[in-house]
């Protein structure tokens, strides 16, 4: 991507504007969040509202202030590419920040407490305590759903559900081992433990303690959150109940017909692959160390939101999905529901999501990075590059709509 390329996007988690040098306290959050994350750019000298570019002036001089401002300002030490463009004859300051080897990075000054930053969207974010103890595992290469819970052994897990998985895979009859093998437990101090995936998998129904883990789908009157129609709970074990959530999403879809040679059948307006990939995409990437939430889905009449706890995990960005590329926050959970068919190879499954609704003409999904949470929305509504109709169908679905409405909804 050559840079007047660049300078047409907008920012994101990899990408920041500034019109002139920013504030030591706000280049300092930027660089130390870029490293923290999936890495990125700061563009100096170039409007972050309209992108103009204004430049910078002795860009020599302020590259070596930068430098020398990351190099006695972080820890630990980070190493920043910086280059000198000049753009319609004037100098832009290009800040490059590779995502770090040695995570947490945070502002000497502020310590690891409250200097910890990262990015959400486009934005800057102090890290929770949380946050900093997932990037010391991504260090480590520990993954929080294979920590061992000391409460919980084999015996709270469902016997029957650990059956059908490995007979699924061909073993007639699962031991402790195999068990150990597919990080369902785990050993601590001699003792075996099921793991934070074995029990969200596999755990007894009833326990109650994880029910930050379970899954709540609400359907909603009209387009907002403002009337609760019915509610559905769905606590752990979640491996033997995908396709029952499935369909309870499916059942509060909004129908269309169509035609299996001389029979007038119904379906809904969402292709089935959709909702089954986003709801699993939700249970295989959440941050199950969030344990004050739950995953949450939500039916409109024109929408289908699944929020999970967890932004992006790894270099990934808004930008890259779709694109084929993917990175497993919950490795274990992953191999299991990949060995039981719930799952496309990693970055395909959103791929032909987009293919599908482009094929039926619908309203193209959307994702978004919300705080600490990715939230996917797949409408259930037709892309109208007719005006007129759509217009028609906002009239249709509505009880008296003024004007003013209207143009709200276009």
């Amino acid at each position: 991507m050559n840079i007047i390329e660049k300078l047409h996007q907008l920012e994101s988690r990899k990408l920041e504007f500034k019109r002139k040098f920013p504030s030591k306290s706000n280049i300092l959050k930027t660089i130390v969040a870029f490293a923290n994350g999936a890495g990125g750019e700061l563009i100096l000298g170039v409007a972050d509202d309209d992108k103009k570019i204004v430049g910078v002036d002795d860009p020599l001089v302020l590259e070596e202030k930068i430098a020398s401002l990351i190099y006695d300002s972080v820890y630990p030490l980070i190493s920043p590419f910086i280059t000198v463009f000049n753009v319609q004859g004037k100098d832009i300051l290009i800040v490059q920040i590779l995502p770090g080897n040695n995570k947490p990075y945070f502002v000497k000054s502020k310590g690891l407490d409250k200097g910890v930053f990262v990015r959400i969207g486009s934005t800057n974010r102090v890290a929770t305590p949380e946050i900093i103890t997932e990037l010391q595992r991504q260090v480590r290469g520990v993954s929080f759903e294979t920590e061992p819970d000391s409460t919980k052994t084999i015996n709270n897990l469902d016997k029957k559900n650990l059956s059908v998985f490995f007979n699924s895979i061909g073993i007639s009859e699962y031991s402790k081992e195999k068990l150990l093998k597919w990080k369902i437990l785990r050993k601590n101090n001699g003792d075996c433990f099921a793991t934070i995936a074995g029990y969200v998998l596999f755990g007894k129904e009833g326990e109650g303690d994880y029910d930050f883990a379970g899954i709540r789908i609400t359907r909603f009157q009209g387009t907002t959150l403002s009337v609760i129609s019915e509610a559905k709970e769905y606590p752990v074990p979640l491996i033997s109940k995908i396709e029952i959530i499935c369909q309870q999403i499916i059942h509060f879809l909004k129908k269309e017909s169509y035609l299996d040679g001389v029979r007038r059948l119904e379906r809904a307006v969402i292709p089935f692959f959709a909702v089954r990939e986003a709801l699993v995409n939700a249970v295989v990437h959440r941050d199950y160390s969030m344990r004050g939430s739950s995953i949450k889905i939500n039916v409109f009449d024109d929408r289908l939101e699944i929020i999970s706890p967890g932004i992006l995990f790894g270099n990934l960005d808004i930008s890259d999905i779709g694109t084929g590329l993917s990175e497993c926050r919950n490795r274990a959970i992953v191999r299991i529901f990949r060995k039981m068919n719930l799952m496309e190879e990693l970055g395909t499954g959103i791929a032909r999501i987009l293919q599908l609704y482009e094929e039926k003409g619908l309203k193209r999904p959307s994702f978004i990075e919300h705080g600490q949470f990715f939230k996917v929305i797949l409408p259930q509504e037709i892309e109208f590059t007719d005006k007129f109709k759509n217009v028609l169908s906002i009239v249709n679905r509505s009880n008296g709509i003024s004007t003013s409405e209207i143009a709200k909804q276009m």
